[in-house]
């Protein structure tokens, strides 16, 4: 996008508004900034941490639930097992054999590499979860829209006035 570029750091990459926004100021019931009004989620590095326990959650009492796991001391939380897999192709050539390796934030659970990658190739390539690329970014900011904090939380959740509505 026109407003967004990607840097690396040691801890991987994030996306930095180009307006040199001054440091994100959240808006108090809107997924942005209210210094220069781009989303939240571009931001701050990537929690993985933190994606993976709000997919958790909202898989726990789904048919879904296989695809997470217990958190151990966590009281019954549960969290999503990210299917992260990394492919490493030899490179070809008259000297010695070197490898590429590429690493896929996420892949389809259950399925082995050779149908994971073919799963892969049918994504256009902008949006593949490669680590590090727009299409592994965006799949975050998706996952950002479809699963708000306020779902999961209840503490950042204004509206509740009793206590029955926790729960729902």
């Amino acid at each position: 996008s026109s407003q967004m570029s990607v840097k690396q750091t040691a801890g991987g990459s994030y996306l930095v508004c180009k307006q040199r926004c001054s440091g994100l100021q959240p808006h108090s019931w809107r997924k942005a900034c209210i210094a220069c009004g781009c989303s939240t989620v571009d931001h701050a590095p990537g929690n993985d941490v933190e994606d993976d326990q709000r997919m958790g959650r909202l898989l726990a009492d789904s048919p879904y639930a296989h695809l997470t796991a217990k958190v151990k001391g966590g009281g019954g939380l549960r969290m999503y097992k990210r299917n992260r897999m990394i492919v490493t192709n030899p490179v070809v050539s008259r000297k010695d054999p070197t490898f590429n390796t590429t690493t896929y934030d996420w892949a389809p659970a259950g399925l082995n590499q050779t149908l994971a990658m073919q799963y892969m190739e049918l994504i256009p390539e902008k949006q593949s979860p490669v680590s590090g690329t727009d299409g592994a970014l965006e799949r975050r900011r998706q996952l950002f829209s479809q699963l708000p904090v306020y779902d999961n939380d209840p503490m950042k959740c204004q509206s509740l006035t009793t206590e029955e509505e926790v729960p729902q």
